[in-house]
């Protein structure tokens, strides 16, 4: 079983992911602190290549994914899912993200590829403008929701374009 986008080893994982171009000023450095690093936390992404990612049962990473100001950017529409190279078991996710206005995303998360689309082996993550997609009514399919599963808690989630 293939981890999805954004999942960790051992216990946990750290990295960010967007829509938009990001500047360290408003999101969290893509680094591990020395505590962070003795209790088991690896970074998933680098903050300057896309190394260690693919996408969805292919063999490399297409180009529409970028790295773009130290975040992971979805730059292109045909950019297709991704997975991170390595498989995981047990891990915690913690993560930043943004999303452009009207955005609608998600983090698949213990995907498989013995599915034809990832959405059909993962539970989803939902990252989206809730104060402007249809999607954000609903707990269950607002940002931060295991989406159609488990709702999100309201009032947590930051405005589109901010971390």
């Amino acid at each position: 079983m293939a981890a999805a986008v954004l999942v960790a080893l051992l216990s946990a994982a750290k990295c960010a992911t967007n829509n938009q171009p990001a500047t360290t000023s408003t999101m969290t450095a893509n680094t591990l602190s020395a505590e962070e690093t003795a209790q088991g936390w690896r970074l998933l992404f680098d903050g300057k290549t896309t190394a260690g990612w693919r996408n969805f049962k292919q063999q490399s990473i297409s180009p529409g994914w970028r790295v773009i100001d130290g975040s992971l950017v979805r730059a292109d529409s045909g950019a297709g899912d991704i997975i991170t190279n390595d498989e995981f078991k047990n891990f915690e996710l913690a993560l930043d993200w943004k999303i452009s206005e009207g955005g609608n995303s998600g983090i698949f998360y213990r995907a498989t590829e013995q599915v034809p689309i990832i959405y059909e082996g993962a539970p989803e993550m939902q990252v989206l403008d809730d104060a402007r997609h249809p999607d954000g009514k609903s707990q269950l399919t607002s940002a931060g929701a295991n989406y159609g599963l488990w709702p999100a808690p309201r009032g947590v989630v930051h405005p589109a374009g901010e971390w």
